[in-house]
């Protein structure tokens, strides 16, 4: 079978081992399926439609030092492996988590490796990763320090080999199975008909693994550095997948020599946490000073044994290059058995011979510091000049226990399908899982496969120049295509204060987005009828509207020049301007990142398209964009928001949460936008149409019409006291009252600010406000809504500080027991 990538090129290997072809250009029998739909010409739609469901899923990655999360590079294609070569992956990599897992339970216990000189000292205790403070007191038993480890992996013609261990926090699976919800949409017929072994089975372990530590309560929580975190989706995902809470450090404390969550109006015991918090920034009291992503006392509650961490606080010295030189006899010495899954030749330069065989070879090697940190990182030799190699020469020299050097293996390739539809061979390499559960460790079957995005990069990182791959292993009888996992959302009160007032700002900025998308619509259309309309009456209109814009949305200087075009179209697309519809859909998506786990995929769905259609119209041309066509997508998008929060999401503290924020805003939104309308002198002839285009706004105007009446007055009445109008101000209120007795925690001055706001909106008077004084103005009116919307905003504030304030930076809340 021949397969082609393009009309007129067909695929080939570049010579070494090729996944999908072998050494005659057959396709391997594990590819046939693949090959096939190669052969169909379908590259190009496989690639939209797979971009498509990762902007749809919220699928992201976030590049370190970006402020914003990009999009998951992943490709259609799946690496295809036969159960018969998984099988000895999955033995090697097992075998590799177990032997790594007594070499960290022996070096932070008896350390016999060291006493007995299989290991050096100075390759151990000189590495970074080595905590001191993790170490066991005598007596104490034994644990495990692994919990889940991953293993990066290369083939070559000789076959697998390892290129590296993920053991500090190893990130990736959650991506993996990411990568398989969209290729099983993608691919559905070939997903469908193939026999593919699930990944459910190592999440299910994870799970039950977890509880494992701590089974008489499993309280578990999920330690992340926060929606900034490279890997940020990937966390919550996992959250959200395993049913625990993700945390962040500021949300935990340490007292009486245990870990505490804060909740909502209490404090909650953790036993079990699953960190994806480097160890360094774990305990700012122990370990690096000043971090706010830890836990202050944090190590001290592990030595305790009242929290179990994993993986263990000090098992990122296992990480350490140096090491590999030594993994064949530390597994003679720790499990008896001889070391089945060889790693890519490797060379400590600690050790004379090997120093001399790196330093005679450094343009043909990866020279890697034994810990990552900052301005250390593996160096290929091969890219540096003379120069640079005699410099790395000399630092090697002066510190030789700090490097190692391993020889550059080139890796097989894949078929990756390019931005052009073409399809062309990348080296890749393959991570792989293993968990701790039921006494042995289980690997997931399959992993995350990465493909460099050129032929020519010798370096193959996650989110650095590379594309992801699904990986399907081929089992001998067919499995269940259903779902994985259902997403749980957190119970309803155990719900953090961080938590709390990401969702309060999260229906905030979704009814922010949606007030703004409305008025700018109705601007738009008013726009559109009369900017070449020689009626006064319209134009007069127009520029009321326009200036009222300006000031509901707080975006001075407001519309200068005869044409308003280009200020609107900034108003829908400025994302970094406060007050337009882009920068509230961007602190929107942003809220959204910070609870993604409290969140379903429809959300996400969601969000993606309100940013396409953003985006889309940044980047048309002034004179040719469609405002009123964009803003009525945005608004599709902003309602189909509201419906999943109003008919998919269960009335818990959560959805209460929601739904004030939502309150708050429109409430503040209508008390703005009567403000900036009725209060000034009339402009004649023009009242009635802006009357008509505040109701629009307010999406109010059908009702109107229906009671027959007229006049200012009866607005007022629709839009400020009417509690039956679910756009006025008195509903507003009412559901702020349910809202908040239904979210745990003291009162703090809430019911009594609500009662503030109740009683100013008691006192107005909807015909005498109508009234005009002498200068034409409505002057009781502007001072009423102005007092409005300053009670509304203390309330706001209160309500923030009283329920569900922000926990400090991070501190000890009490005495630490005495080390033992």
């Amino acid at each position: 079978m021949t397969v082609p990538a393009t009309a007129g090129r067909r695929y080939t290997a570049p010579g070494g081992h090729d996944e999908m072809l072998d050494a005659e250009g057959g396709v391997r029998g594990a590819w046939t399926d693949i090959a096939a739909l190669l052969e169909s010409g379908r590259t190009g739609r496989l690639a939209a439609d797979t971009r498509r469901l990762i902007t749809e899923g919220g699928i992201g990655y976030h590049p370190p030092g970006s402020d914003t999360e990009q999009p998951w590079a992943l490709d259609p294609l799946p690496l295809m492996l036969d159960a018969a070569e998984w099988a000895v992956l999955e033995r090697g990599v097992a075998q590799r988590a177990e032997l790594l897992d007594r070499l960290l339970s022996d070096l932070y216990g008896p350390r016999l490796t060291l006493r007995t000189g299989v290991l050096p000292v100075e390759l151990v205790l000189g590495h970074e990763g080595y905590v001191r403070g993790w170490m066991r007191g005598a007596g104490t038993p034994p644990r495990r320090e692994l919990f889940l480890a991953g293993a990066d992996l290369a083939r070559t013609p000789h076959g697998w080999h390892v290129v590296g261990d993920r053991v500090q926090s190893p990130s990736g699976a959650g991506y993996a199975l990411a990568n398989r919800r969209v290729a099983a949409r993608v691919l559905a017929p070939v997903h469908r008909r193939s026999r593919i072994h699930r990944l459910g089975p190592f999440f299910d372990a994870v799970r039950s693994g977890l509880e494992e530590l701590a089974p008489d309560s499993a309280r578990i929580v999920l330690l992340t550095p926060g929606p900034q975190s490279e890997t940020a989706f990937e966390q919550a995902l996992l959250a959200s997948t395993l049913g625990f809470p993700l945390v962040q450090g500021s949300e935990l404390a340490v007292r009486d020599g245990r870990v505490w969550r804060r909740t909502l109006g209490r404090k909650e015991p953790v036993d079990v946490i699953l960190r994806r918090v480097d160890a360094a920034w774990c305990d700012p009291l122990d370990l690096q000073a000043g971090s706010h992503l830890g836990v202050p006392g944090l190590l001290e509650a592990a030595r305790l044994g009242t929290v179990t961490v994993v993986n263990g606080i000090g098992s990122g010295v296992a990480e350490n290059p140096g090491l590999v030189p030594f993994l064949p006899a530390l597994a003679e010495a720790l499990l008896d058995e001889p070391l089945a899954l060889p790693a890519a030749p490797t060379w400590w330069c600690g050790d004379p011979a090997g120093r001399s065989h790196v330093l005679a070879h450094l343009a043909e090697m990866l020279i890697k510091p034994i810990a990552r940190s900052e301005g250390r990182s593996t160096v290929v030799g091969a890219e540096l000049s003379a120069a640079e190699r005699a410099d790395l020469a000399a630092r090697i020299t002066a510190e030789p226990h700090a490097w190692a050097g391993q020889e550059h293996v080139v890796p097989s390739t894949v078929p990756v399908i390019g931005s052009d539809g073409s399809v062309d061979a990348r080296p890749m390499s393959l991570r792989t899982f293993a968990v701790a559960e039921g006494g042995r460790f289980r690997v997931m079957s399959g992993g995350l496969a990465q493909a460099a995005d050129e032929p020519a990069r010798r370096l193959i990182r996650m989110g650095a120049g590379t594309v992801a791959k699904d990986v399907w292993v081929l089992g001998p009888v067919a499995v269940s295509t259903a779902p994985v996992l259902e997403i749980v959302r957190e119970p309803a009160d155990t719900l953090s204060p961080r938590v709390a007032a990401d969702l309060f700002w999260l229906g905030r900025y979704a009814e922010r987005a949606e007030d703004t998308a409305r008025l700018l619509r109705a601007v738009a259309d008013r726009w559109a009828d009369f900017r070449t309309s020689p009626e006064d009456a319209g134009g007069r209109a127009l520029e009321v509207l326009l200036r009222a814009t300006s000031a509901v949305t707080a975006t001075g200087p407001g519309f200068g020049g005869p044409d308003p075009g280009p200020e609107l179209l900034a108003l829908l697309t400025d994302r970094d301007r406060p007050g337009t519809l882009a920068h509230a859909v961007h602190r929107l998506v942003g809220a959204a990142q910070a609870v993604r786990e409290q969140l379903s995929n429809d959300t996400w769905f969601v969000l993606g398209r309100l940013e396409e259609v953003l985006g889309g119209l940044a980047s048309s041309a002034p004179e040719a964009a469609d405002l009123s066509g964009a803003l009525t997508r945005v608004l599709e998008g902003l309602l189909a928001l509201s419906g999943i929060a109003a008919e998919s999401l269960v009335r818990d503290t959560g959805w209460y949460l929601l739904d004030a924020g939502r309150r708050v805003e429109r409430a503040q939104h209508v008390t703005a936008l009567l403000a900036a309308t009725l209060c000034d002198v009339p402009v004649p002839a023009a009242d009635d149409l802006v009357l008509e285009s505040v109701l629009i706004t307010a999406e109010s105007i059908i009702t109107h019409r229906r009671r027959q009446r007229t006049g200012v007055d009866s607005v007022l009445e629709l839009l400020l006291t009417d509690p039956a109008n679910p756009r006025a101000v008195g509903h507003q209120l009412d559901r702020l009252r349910a809202d908040t007795a239904a979210v745990p925690g003291p009162d703090g001055g809430v019911d009594a600010a609500l009662e503030t706001v109740e009683r100013r909106l008691a006192t107005i008077d909807p015909a005498e406000l109508a009234r005009r004084g002498p200068d034409g103005t409505r002057a009781d009116l502007r001072a009423q809504l102005t007092g409005l919307s300053e009670d509304l905003w203390g309330f706001a504030e209160v309500l923030e500080r009283g329920r569900f304030a922000p926990g400090l930076p991070p501190r000890p809340l009490g005495p630490l027991q005495a080390m033992g």
